[in-house]
Parts: structure tokens; sequence; C-alpha cells
């Protein structure tokens, strides 16, 4: 079968990084491989991945397993494994710009301070792929203590809203991958602005 597409959910791998906000990506990448009964996700190079079959064409589900500052030399790797080009990879992340559990989809764009992302844009020399961005702003936190906010569980009482954003994270996923990319988002940025600006209200 031959492989169209690469799916690459970011984070960091072990049970300590579990349920964490800078595991999102994975999170998505999870969420999506048990709605479409993936299977088991296997070791391959420096990622664990998973193939679903799309409309007759496969599609990689990867997590990169290399942490997430070095998660382009993963997805650097799968893209010279399955000979395609950054245009072929969907990727989602963690980003602490979008109010919390929203999301949004582009096509491109710069890390935002992401070291996962600096680290594909560097590793590949591209910065015009797909992205999926998972919001994870948290008001209030100081600058110095963001990076133990990213790796530090979310809160119970965060924790059902983010795996609502997570559902929906995956379901844009399976959109953009069975609708096109481009329908995914404007469908989703939209609904996103829309429940923002009711949340306003």
């Amino acid at each position: 079968m031959q492989v169209s597409k690469i799916v690459v959910g970011l984070g960091n791998p072990g049970e300590e990084y579990q349920r964490t906000p800078h595991n999102a990506g994975f999170e998505i990448v999870l969420k999506l491989a048990e709605d479409l009964k993936a299977g088991r996700f296997k070791k391959h190079k420096e990622s664990l991945i998973a193939t679903i079959n799309i409309k007759g064409e496969g599609v990689i589900l990867a997590l990169p397993q290399t942490f997430m500052n070095n998660s382009g030399i993963a997805v650097r790797s799968l893209l010279s494994d399955y000979k395609l080009e950054p245009s072929n990879i969907i990727v989602c992340y963690d980003d602490l710009d979008l109010p919390f559990a929203s999301i949004k989809l582009r096509l491109s764009g710069g890390a935002g301070g992401h070291h996962g992302m600096e680290s594909i844009i560097s590793e590949l020399g591209e910065k015009t792929f797909p992205r999926i961005r998972f919001g994870v702003k948290k008001e209030g936190i100081e600058k110095e203590n963001i990076i133990d906010y990213l790796l530090s569980k979310i809160e119970e009482k965060d924790y059902e809203k983010f795996l609502e954003g997570v559902n929906t994270g995956a379901a844009a996923l399976k959109d953009a991958l069975f609708r096109g990319f481009n329908y995914a988002m404007n469908y989703y940025n939209k609904k996103n602005k829309e429940d923002c600006d009711n949340q306003k209200k």
C-alpha cells in the first residue's frame, strides 16, 4: 500500500510526561488511532508508528521518541524512508498562544517559540507544511514558570476540557485526511472562532 501522508504528534516519551500540556500532539494522534482502529504502534527508527488506510492509501501515524527538542530528526527520517515531501505531513502540537483546548489549523508558518517545531523546520529547511495547533495557554503564568507548566500534569479541574479539545483535534485531523486539509481548516477555524466569541459574551 502506497504511503501518501505522515501524521506526526509531538510530545515527550515516558509515563512522567503523560497528561501534560506539552504532550497534546501525542494525545491527538493517539485518539485518532483509537477512533480509526489503527492497531498497535510499533518502533520504527526514532518513532513509534501505526498505519491506517485512507481511501486506499496508507497514512503513517507517528509519535517521535527523540524527546521534543529533537523531533525534527525523527520527522526527517520518516520523510526520507517513505520518500515524501514536507507538504505530505501534518504536525500536531501544543501552542501557548491559543486559548486552552482550542485548535487552529494552518498550512505554514514559523515555530512560534515551540522547540519541537523549531527542530522540524531546521531539519527540513522548510516551514510550509500543514499543522494542527492545540491551545495550552494559561493566564497568570510567569515566563520563568512556563517550562514547569508545560511538563507538569494537567490539573484535574482542567483535564475534562483538555480531553474535549483532544477529541476536537482528532476530529479535525480525521476530516483533514478524509475530506482535505483546506476543508478541515476552514470548518474548524471558523468553529473555533465562534466558540471563542461565545465564551466572551
